[in-house]
């Protein structure tokens, strides 16, 4: 994925993974100036991962991500290239892309996918909105 990634998603793991958040961001100064974009990074791939949620629950999912929404779309293709087509083989998900003029609408079905390949792709999903909840909780605390 793009710098934002690497360098985001260390901050949000920092902030995950820490007992303290005074102690964290004393160790990280620059990690303040971060926080409004961490948040960004949060409510976007948040957006995407309850897409992907959906399309686990009742295999198939239709949704639109604008094109000023960068994380989303970086997200989204990193699932794609990295999860999706990793877990569903290629006659398991059946994807259609519109290009819009403001947007990018996709239509995902993965009703011919066995059971075992849905699960997987099921836990790595609820992973990842529990890696964001807890970034927002401990952010929650440190402010409380």
């Amino acid at each position: 994925m793009d710098k934002y990634d690497h360098e985001i998603h260390y901050y949000m793991n920092l902030i995950k993974n820490c007992d303290n958040f005074e102690e964290c961001v004393k160790n990280n100064v620059e990690m303040v100036s971060k926080l409004p974009e961490i948040l960004e990074v949060v409510s976007q791939e948040i957006s995407v991962a309850e897409h992907m949620l959906w399309l686990y629950c009742n295999k198939h999912s239709t949704f639109e991500i604008h094109k000023n929404s960068k994380y989303a779309l970086d997200y989204f293709n990193y699932l794609q290239e990295n999860f999706l087509y990793s877990i569903y083989c290629e006659n398991c998900l059946n994807m259609n892309i519109s290009d819009l003029k403001n947007c990018y609408y996709y239509e995902l079905n993965v009703e011919n996918a066995p059971n075992h390949r849905h699960e997987l792709f099921g836990e790595y999903i609820y992973n990842e909105i529990n890696v964001y909840f807890e970034v927002l909780n401990n952010l929650k605390n440190a402010v409380d």
